[in-house]
Parts: structure tokens; C-alpha cells; sequence
């Protein structure tokens, strides 16, 4: 309708109302509208109760304590009012960089694939998922080679199993991750040694997830199968180790070829290369990626001089960073051997058993978001945080996603916890590949970045100084960030970038038991106009404790960068 034709039908309005009003004061009577028949009928309106909105249910809703889904306008300190010494950040689109977008994800117990949240109609599963944008998805961990039981033909498990799994629970999973356009990887029991069975279900999962499955692994953590300080977790004898596994890969491998012909394989799901050489050696049929699993705080009981220990301070060391490029790099190293793609399969902040400073922390949320880009920097193609379906309380601690019922009776509903807030962040990048950066200082202010398949850029600022401390501390406060256009881009690049939205991951403290996130917004005051170009750097600002995610658009075609 036009302009002119609302004020025409709004006059007629006004004298409609203008004439009730006339009538209803010379009958002296208070009237409702005119109901059937011509009859006035007294006006209830007064008397009757407000209309109340349904309650929703809780699996139309996520549960994300700390995001704000309409957070208005992204305000940045001006870069006049930053303190301490700049940081400068370059940027290079390196020959074989590591993709970005359905690359990062979740790691689960193999247990966990019977699950009853799981394309369950009363569980929000399916939608936490939906919001960290095709994640990744792995089925593992230890209980896949000492408590899981696979049957297809409903036979009664074993006394050592807690969890029985079956094609029908393959089916539910496959659902969820048709729904969240995700891509999946599945471990087979080695453990009990049964080949033939542990082909059966990896026929079945081909089956269930067609191109969505990946791979499937023999086996979780072969080195693990015997250590004598982990007694608990020995499923072979002393006489174990790389030879008897190959031995054990051949064998699988024959039977994974008659069950599902040409099914890819991935292992081993270890860190320390000696067993990544053994799976590799094996020269195993369809082999598709050289898998790694890293825990970066190992050092339970560790000395002080020691950064692998589970505390506040190690888990947000700039020095963390470095042990990461070179552990990844290890792993990249025998991968290129082998003409294979490393993912990594299984991490987390620990892998110390129960909680500890670090669990249910900002300072994981900010470790999530910095090892992520820094291991795609070094060369993981895929990485999936180990987590659980296990009630929050009570549950793994280190788990970005827990449900939240109780220990007894987790229930149906999802929650999501501080480093879930990270991985939806991240979730935000643009599908392309991670750019090689060259950012100055200390490294307690890193910035990664992403350049999109759609000519985009997106700058992650990761901020690893102490927000609780910020006041304390003459550099504490905002700190002005440069940033040069990146190099190596391919000749139909675009030649200048406009800064379009951006979000920010933030807390009070380190131990902080609650992150905040914003959706992504336009950012306000000074960098509403900001331009990023090869001979014109980008200005902006980064705060203590915080992920600053910055996404830039290509600007018009033909324009041409400001003065300014």
C-alpha cells in the first residue's frame, strides 16, 4: 500500500471513531461493537483475564547461560584510548592451509551413540548442535574398547558391558547429524578383539550415514592398551605394543573389506608418533587420515617449572601455544609422509581425571578459542573437543555440552557451558582457509585469521590477560590492535575489505564459572567506516579476557580506500 493510500484509510479511521464517540455519549451507556443481529452487548473488557503465552517447552529452546542473541551494536574502546604498546598482526594465505567450516566439533564416548537424545522429538540436542554450524562429530573414547557391546542381531551382552548399542541407534544418530549437516567419524571395538563383530557395525554405520561417515577407527588409543601405572585401563597383556597392533589392523582391515568393501579408515588416535608410524606402516587399504588425540595439560602432579599442569596459569600461558604448534606439527610431519590429512580426533583442556581449577572456567572458554585456530594453523584439518551426555553436575567436567538433569537422571535437555560459547563463536568464521599470522608481542594478545570462500576476512582476537587484574595493571586495560591486509591471496582477491559485524566472548575472571557471548552485530562508533586494504592497515582495540571475532566484506566493486 502507498504512502498516500495509508493516510486516506487512516482519515476514515479517525471519523468512524469519531462518530461512535458522538453516539455512545448521547445514549449515555457504555457499548461494546455491535455483535450479531445489530445488538449492543456490554463491554467485558475490564473483567476479563490478560492472554497469557504458552510456556515453551525446553526442547524448543536452547539453554546457553550467557549468550545474548540481540546484544545491540558491538562497542569497541577507541584506539585513542588503548594503552601499552600496540600490537601489530600480518597475515598469509599459505599453499595447503587448513580449511575452516564443518571442521570443528564434538568428541563422544562410543557409549554415547545410545543415547535417547539422539533425534529425540523432547530433546533440544539437535538444536544445540544446529548452533555451532556443521560440527564435527566423533564416537570414541576409552569405553568404545572396554564397555561398549554391538549387536545386530539382539543378542544378550556380556557382563563386562554397560551400554549396548544397535543399528537403531546408529539410525538416531545419523538423523541428528543429517539435520545439523554434520560429518562423522566412528571407533571400533579392538579391545575385545572380535574383528568380524566390529565390522558389523561399521557395515551398519555406512549404512545409516552413507557420505556423512567419514571414517571409522580401529581402536581407541592403541597405546593405551597397556600401561602399567593405568592398570584399570589394560585390555592387553605386557606383551603389547606396535607390531601386535599391526598385526591387529591387518586382521580388522580384512574383515572391514568383506563387510563394507572400500569403507575409509582412519588411525591411530594417538600423540606420540612411534604408534602414528605403526598405522601408517601397516599400509592399511582406504586409509583416509592420520588421526591424533592431545590433552595439553597432562601433568596431573606435575612440578611448578613444569606448563603441562591443570591449573588457571598453564591453561592461559602464551607458552601453551608454542607446545601446541610443535606437538601438531609432529603429527603433520608423519601425515605429509604419508600423503594424509591429520585430524584431531579427541581433545580437551585435560586429561587429569575429575575436576580441578581449570573445569567450568572463562579461562577454558579463551583456551578453546586460541588452541582451535592454532592447531588449524599448524596443520589439523579436523578437531573435535571430547564431551559428554552426562548430567552437568556431576558429569565430566571438562565437557563443552552436558545435560541438565541430575547425576541419576541426566534427562533429555542439552545445556551448553563456557567453552560451548566458544565453539558457537567459532562457529561464526566464514568457510574458507586459516591464514599464517605474524602478530607481535608477548603472544598474551594473539590474532588469528580466516579468509572465506566468498572473499571475506575474519580476525579472531584472542586476549589472554587477566580481566580480573586488568585494573591492577598499568597495560591491563584495552590494548590497539593493527592489522595488514593479508598476502598470498589469489590474483581475483578482493583489494579492500569494509568491516561488517563482529562478536565478543567475554568474563569477569580466569575463574569465572560463566562466559558471556554476543551474537554478531554492527559495530558502533569509530570503526563503523573501518577499511582494511593492502596499503591500509586496520586499527582496533582488544580487552583483557576477551575473543573478539571481526568479520570484513569485500567492499564495492570500484571503490577506492579512504585517507583516513
Amino acid at each position: 500500500m502507498t504512502r498516500r493510500r495509508w493516510s486516506i484509510a487512516a482519515s476514515v479511521v479517525v471519523a468512524v471513531v469519531i462518530v461512535l464517540f458522538v453516539v455512545g455519549t448521547f445514549i449515555q451507556q457504555p457499548r461494546a461493537l455491535f455483535g450479531d443481529g445489530g445488538v449492543f452487548r456490554p463491554d467485558e473488557s475490564s473483567t476479563s483475564s490478560p492472554t497469557v503465552e504458552p510456556t515453551p517447552e525446553p526442547w524448543t529452546e536452547l539453554d546457553l547461560p550467557g549468550y545474548d542473541a540481540d546484544p545491540g551494536p558491538l562497542t569497541l574502546t577507541p584506539v585513542a584510548d588503548a594503552g601499552g604498546e600496540p600490537i601489530t598482526a600480518s597475515f598469509a594465505l599459505e599453499p595447503g592451509a587448513s580449511p575452516v567450516g564443518g571442521t570443528v566439533g564434538l568428541s563422544f564416548d562410543a557409549t554415547e551413540l545410545a543415547s535417547e537424545l539422539w533425534d529425540s522429538p523432547h530433546s533440544n540436542l539437535t538444536l544445540m548442535l544446529s548452533e555451532l554450524n556443521r560440527p564435527a562429530l566423533r564416537f570414541g573414547g576409552n569405553g568404545v574398547d572396554r564397555r561398549m557391546w554391538w549387536t545386530s542381531s539382539d543378542e544378550p551382552a556380556p557382563s563386562w558391558a554397560d551400554v549396548t548399542v544397535t543399528p537403531a541407534d546408529l539410525e538416531r544418530v545419523a538423523a541428528t547429524a543429517e539435520d545439523v549437516d554434520s560429518l562423522v567419524t566412528i571407533d571400533l571395538d579392538l579391545g575385545h578383539d572380535d574383528a568380524a563383530r566390529a565390522a558389523d557395525m561399521a557395515a551398519h554405520a555406512r549404512e545409516a550415514f552413507g557420505d556423512r561417515l567419514l571414517a571409522v577407527a580401529i581402536g581407541n588409543e592403541p597405546n593405551g592398551f597397556f600401561h602399567e601405572n593405568q592398570p584399570q585401563l589394560a585390555v592387553r597383556d605386557k606383551s603389547w605394543g606396535p607390531e601386535p597392533y599391526q598385526e591387529s589392523l591387518h586382521e580388522y582391515s580384512a574383515a572391514l573389506e568383506k563387510a563394507s568393501p572400500g569403507i575409509p579408515v582412519a588411525g591411530p588416535g594417538a600423540y606420540d608418533t612411534t604408534w602414528m608410524r605403526a598405522f601408517t606402516e601397516a599400509e592399511l587399504p582406504n586409509t583416509t587420515a592420520l588421526t591424533m588425540h592431545w590433552y595439553p595439560l597432562w601433568d596431573c602432579k606435575g612440578p611448578a617449572s613444569s606448563i603441562g599442569n591443570p591449573t588457571l596459569e598453564d591453561l592461559t600461558s602464551p607458552a601453551l601455544r608454542e607446545r601446541t604448534r610443535e606437538l601438531v606439527d609432529l603429527g603433520v610431519g608423519v601425515a605429509e609422509e604419508n600423503d594424509l590429512p591429520l585430524w584431531m580426533e579427541e581433545t580437551g583442556p585435560t586429561s587429569c581425571p575429575g575436576t580441578n581449577e581449570t573445569s567450568r572456567t572463562h579461562a577454558q572458554a579463551l583456551w578453546t578459542s586460541d588452541f582451535t585456530l592454532t592447531a588449524a594453523e599448524a596443520g589439523a584439518e579436523r578437531l573435535a573437543f571430547h564431551s559428554t551426555l552426562q548430567a552437568c553436575s556431576g558429569g565430566a567436567p571438562m565437557s563443552p555440552i552436558c545435560a541438565n538433569g541430575t547425576l541419576e537422571d541426566p534427562g533429555l535437555i542439552a545445556a551448553g557451558r563456557t567453552s560451548y560459547l566458544s565453539l558457537m563463536q567459532l562457529g561464526y568464521l566464514p568457510e574458507g582457509q586459516v591464514l599464517a599470522p605474524h602478530v607481535s608481542g608477548d603472544g598474551a594478545v594473539m590474532v588469528h585469521g580466516v579468509y572465506g570462500d566468498d572473499g571475506s576476512i575474519a580476525l579472531d582476537l584472542v586476549d589472554l590477560r587477566d580481566p580480573s587484574a586488568a585494573d591492577d595493571s598499568a597495560d591491563g586495560g584495552a590494548v590497539a590492535v593493527e592489522v595488514s591486509a593479508p598476502s598470498g591471496l589469489p590474483g581475483d582477491a578482493p583489494q579492500r575489505w569494509d568491516l561488517a559485524d563482529g562478536s565478543r566472548l567475554s568474563g569477569d575472571a580466569f575463574d569465572a564459572r560463566e562466559s558471556a557471548l554476543t551474537a554478531p552485530a554492527v559495530l558502533d562508533g569509530e570503526f563503523v567506516d573501518a577499511t582494511l586494504a593492502p596499503a591500509q592497515p586496520l586499527s582496533v582495540t582488544s580487552e583483557p579476557g576477551t575473543v573478539t571475532l571481526l568479520r570484513l566484506e569485500p567492499a564495492s566493486s570500484g571503490a577506492e580506500p579512504s585517507d583516513g
